[in-house]
This record gives structure tokens, sequence and C-alpha cells, in this order.
């Protein structure tokens, strides 16, 4: 009986393991390559930057690229129609991005007809990456892509996002003072953080927690208790109790264990594996003062075809018309 508790924890914890790595990596920032457009190595080095971009200030960067335009989308438009066109590309790019739950920046890019369309965050772009980062971003990309140089438009956008949002965080940084700040006067009511409220998870974490502590607790105390029953045995001991003691001691340790591997993986207080300098970051979830997730998106881009030319942006704006490049 005690076997098969014990495998059914250790199965349980096993669970919790594997759906904590998958929602950790259900978000929204990486690179989805559906026209392999860019090559395994630069793929690979993008992407370790984009995860230290999300780690050090809380800001997700993806990047996807198509083939050619659903078939539900381009219906009833007239791809003739260069404003039709313009406008598909917007609203495709803010779908893209509200599907992904983008906090930060979106780059759609499509081959046939061969254009980009780059969104940013409506609180993203208040502090993080402003509209005329995301403009620069558009010209810097479209300019490789018109020479086909698909790799070094992948590598130089994703260094732009990454080194423009550090440069904004440092700017944006406090100075630390080393007077304590003195204790927020107490209302009538309760504050709550914006942690708090966007990750009631948290809370169930610790919940967890307290339970797998209440049953460790309990099971120190039956291996003790039956124990201290058979004291005409020789040698009897809280630690021969039928295995009781010490599987209810490694199970607690074990699902201990795991539970606080979940709430860092959730929390975002596991480290970044580039060993990177946090001295840029504050107290406030670790996103360097970006507060606020993004709901609404603006965008901007423009076309890479051969036939596009070299003009100036039609588009640009905040309404996000795409326009020649």
């Amino acid at each position: 009986m005690t076997t098969s508790l014990n495998l059914r924890a250790l199965f349980g914890v096993a669970t919790l393991l594997l759906l904590g790595t998958a929602l950790v990596r259900a978000d929204g920032s990486g690179i989805r390559d559906n026209a392999t457009l860019f090559s395994d190595a630069a793929k690979s080095e993008a992407s370790r930057n984009i995860t230290e971009l999300e780690k050090r200030f809380g800001k997700d960067l993806a990047i996807e690229t198509f083939k050619t335009i659903p078939d539900d989308l381009k219906k009833g438009v007239d791809l003739q129609d260069k404003a039709a066109m313009n406008h598909l590309f917007e609203q495709w790019a803010v779908k893209q991005a509200k599907q992904l739950k983008i906090n930060g920046v979106y780059v759609l890019i499509s081959t046939e007809p061969a254009h980009l369309q780059i969104v940013v965050g409506t609180e993203t772009q208040k502090k993080a990456f402003t509209l005329l980062d995301r403009d620069n971003l558009v010209s810097t990309m479209l300019g490789r892509l018109r020479q086909k140089q698909n790799d070094q438009a992948l590598l130089e956008g994703v260094n732009f996002v990454h080194s423009t949002i550090r440069a904004h965080a440092s700017v944006r940084a406090p100075v630390r003072s080393m007077t304590p700040s003195p204790a927020p006067a107490v209302t009538g009511h309760t504050t709550h953080t914006e942690t708090e409220t966007s990750r009631p998870w948290l809370w169930i974490l610790l919940a967890l927690l307290g339970v797998g502590a209440v049953l460790l607790i309990m099971g120190i105390f039956r291996a003790m208790t039956r124990g201290s029953g058979t004291p005409g045995v020789a040698g009897a001991s809280p630690l021969s109790g039928g295995g009781g003691f010490m599987s209810s001691l490694l199970g607690g340790m074990f699902g201990a264990a795991a539970g606080m591997w979940l709430y860092n993986q959730f929390s975002g207080n596991h480290g970044s594996a580039w060993g990177a300098d946090q001295s840029n970051t504050n107290d406030s979830g670790g996103d360097s003062g970006f507060g606020g997730r993004d709901s609404d998106y603006s965008s901007s881009g423009g076309d890479f075809s051969d036939s596009s030319g070299g003009g100036d942006s039609g588009g640009g704006g905040d309404s996000g018309g795409g326009g020649d490049f």
C-alpha cells in the first residue's frame, strides 16, 4: 500500500514538472520559420538573444515567417490594391501578436508577396521600444531582406531590439538610495500589485508547497509514533518503521524541490544561462520598470521584393499602413 502511494506521489510530481516545462515554453517569444528563410545557426544565435531579452527585461520578441498569405485572410481583398494589401498585412500581424499574447515586439515576414510587418505593443512603445525604434527596425531589416541577406536581417533585427530595450532600461533604472524608504501608509483597502493580480498561479504553487509540508510533518509524526509503539524490538528506531519515515521524508523533500523549481520557473526568478548582469534591473518584477502588459498594438512595414524599389516609406504611422520602401 505504501509503495503504491509513493508511486502515485512521484507520478503526480512528474506530471507537474512536465506541465511546468510545457507552460514555460508556451510563451509568445521565439522564431517560427515556416518559410525556412533562415539558417539553423542564425536561428540558434538569435534564439539565445531572445531568451536573454525575455529573462532580463520581461519583454517578448517573436518572429514568424510565412510562404504566403492564408486564404481566409486574402479572401475578398483586391491583391492589386496597394492600400488594401497594406491594411491586410497590418491586421494579419496584429492578429498574430494578439493570438500569441505578445508583450513586446512581433515581426511578420511573408515571401509571396514579399512583405515585412513589425508590431509593437502600446505599453511597450511607451518606454521599452518606441515608435521611432519600430521604424528604425523596419528600415534595418528591410535593407537586408532586399539584398537577400536573410540571416543578417534576422540577427541584426534581434540585436537591435535587444540593445535598444537594454539602453532604455539603463536610462530608466532608478538609483538605489542608502536611506530606507518609509513604509506605506495603511489604508482601508488592500492594494494588489500587477504581479499579484496577473499571476494568480503563484498562490496556487505556494498552497501546494504548504500541503506538501503538512504531509511531510504528518509522515514524520506517524513514523515516530509507529517506531515508539514497538519497544520490545531490539534496535528499533524511527528510521525503521517499514520505510514509512524515509519514504515520507524523501517524498516530501522531492516534492518541495519540485515545487520550488516550478515556482522559480513560473515567477521568472530563474537565473540567465548567460550569467547576465542584473545591475540595470530594479525590484519591479525584473523588467527594468517596463510596467504594464500589451493588449493592443500598432505596426509598420514594407515590401522587399525586387520591384519595391528603394524610396521612402509610404507607411510607418501608428495605424500600421505598410507601404513601399
